[in-house]
């Protein structure tokens, strides 16, 4: 069904992984360190990659960096570390997912597929939009001023900002852009969304992102 690159040094729960995805019908690369992970994530073009945080070789917090930098393929972040601050650290980097181990094999292939799901329709969102002195571009998942592509921005900014644009003149609150934005539900979210809104600010300030007080934000349709 997909390509999936698995970046786990346990052996037991490297295997474990894979057998779920294999059993799933998914093609699967089980790598034991975050540079082969990196230089598989070239070669192989794949649909999900599943990252595990404690690495012989590094933070799972910089590998993750590093693959976005070069990809927005959806990223499920699967760890032993079960403090909330990591959680929310590896959200911010553009992870999609975050589940801590033992993990329950159903709920890993539901957060996976879930991930994969909203990457499609990402992918399909519609393409040259104008907000602002912006063009927004959701096919090339591009956001460009004046002819010049603004390079700055992460994958899961220019998410956000096609989820306002969809949702454009209406106020969206944060519950509803941590639920379907993130895919998630509780976990950090008024901390996590309003950084991302602010971060936007900073990159796109003219954008006309306006916040209602009590509910959430608002982006104003191009008039």
């Amino acid at each position: 069904m997909a390509k999936v690159l698995v970046i786990e040094d346990d052996p037991l729960f490297g295997e474990m992984t894979e057998k779920l995805l294999r059993k799933d019908g998914h093609e699967v690369v089980l790598v034991g360190s975050g540079q082969d992970g990196l230089d598989q994530l070239q070669g192989l073009s794949p649909e999900a990659v599943i990252l595990d945080l404690e690495l012989p070789d590094g933070s799972g917090f910089d590998f993750l960096k590093s693959i976005r930098a070069v990809s927005n393929v959806p990223v499920l972040v699967v760890s032993g570390r079960s403090d909330e601050m990591d959680k929310v650290l590896a959200l911010e980097l553009g992870a999609d997912d975050y589940t801590t181990k033992p993990f329950l094999p159903r709920e890993l292939m539901a957060r996976l597929r879930a991930a994969m799901r909203r990457a499609g329709s990402v992918a399909t969102a519609p393409t040259e939009i104008d907000i602002g002195p912006y063009r927004v571009d959701g096919r090339r998942f591009e956001v460009s001023q004046d002819g010049e592509v603004i390079d700055a921005l992460t994958a899961r900014e220019v998410e956000l900002l096609l989820y306002l644009i969809r949702h454009a003149g209406r106020a969206v609150d944060r519950e509803e852009l941590f639920r379907e934005v993130w895919d998630q539900e509780g976990l950090g979210k008024s901390r996590t969304v309003d950084a991302h809104v602010s971060s936007l600010r900073s990159k796109l300030p003219e954008l006309p992102l306006t916040t209602v007080r009590g509910k959430g934000y608002r982006l104003d349709p191009a008039s």
